[in-house]
């Protein structure tokens, strides 16, 4: 799938208001990538890259803007390639190294790719489909239904893995396994604390204090421990 899809399918969200047009633009696309091509499709749609954090400011990304490319060539593939190299440089002369790799990668890209790689990285792709309508899309090209999908998503800790099942036509009974991060529930909203009690029945409240909000997994003596966000925080607590 060339990236352009992608930013044309981008493009096409982000000019419409409603939610059922969005999530039919979405499926299109969805259902037109390869297999090997849902997962980092996914990252690219809801503006939060596979390979997570990338060590790329607002500074790189600057200095990486030049002249685009006339004709739009560029793979998610290969987007999703230079993104891995991005996140795996470390030590002395990374930054320099990410530098290179974003700027050989802009300089293949279109006036509106790089734009919305930019968005992408920057991380304000700001295009009107969070990743529930991205959910709802990935259900829709699958002919799953919404709920299940999002269960997976939540089980899996990643919205793409649950796509790659799904538009694979596999299974999405999946399970808690040690190891494997867990997205949080979030909370339901009310109108009043009236009609909150209306729905939870007899209720406690209490104070909610600062700090740290982590999932501990523990198989034997491995312990691993996950923050909010499912990153992976062991060996600094």
């Amino acid at each position: 799938m060339q990236y352009a899809d992608v930013v044309a399918a981008s493009t096409a969200v982000a000019a419409t208001t409603k939610r059922s047009d969005k999530v039919a633009v979405l499926a299109g696309l969805l259902r037109a990538a390869a297999p090997e091509e849902v997962a980092p499709l996914i990252g690219l749609l809801v503006g939060e890259p596979a390979q997570g954090r990338l060590g790329v400011g607002w500074a790189t990304l600057a200095g990486a803007r030049v002249e685009p490319a006339a004709l739009a060539t560029v793979t998610v593939a290969e987007v999703d390639e230079a993104l891995t190299t991005l996140a795996a440089a470390h030590g002395e002369g990374s930054q320099r190294q990410r530098a290179e790799v974003l700027g050989a990668l802009m300089r293949r890209l279109t006036e509106q790719e790089q734009q919305h790689l930019v968005r992408v990285l920057g991380g304000e792709l700001r295009q009107g489909a969070n990743e529930g309508v991205v959910a709802d899309a990935v259900a829709k090209a699958a002919g799953v239904s919404g709920p299940a999908l999002r269960r997976a998503a939540m089980l899996l800790g990643d919205l793409g893995a649950a796509a790659g099942l799904a538009l694979a036509g596999q299974p999405l009974a999946v399970g808690l396994a040690t190891g494997v991060g867990v997205q949080p529930m979030l909370a339901g909203t009310a109108a009043s604390v009236a009609e909150a009690l209306h729905l939870t029945g007899p209720a406690s409240v209490e104070w909610k204090l600062d700090g740290a909000r982590v999932q501990v997994h523990r198989r034997g003596d491995a312990v691993q421990v996950f923050t909010r966000s499912l990153r992976e925080i062991s060996a600094a607590v």
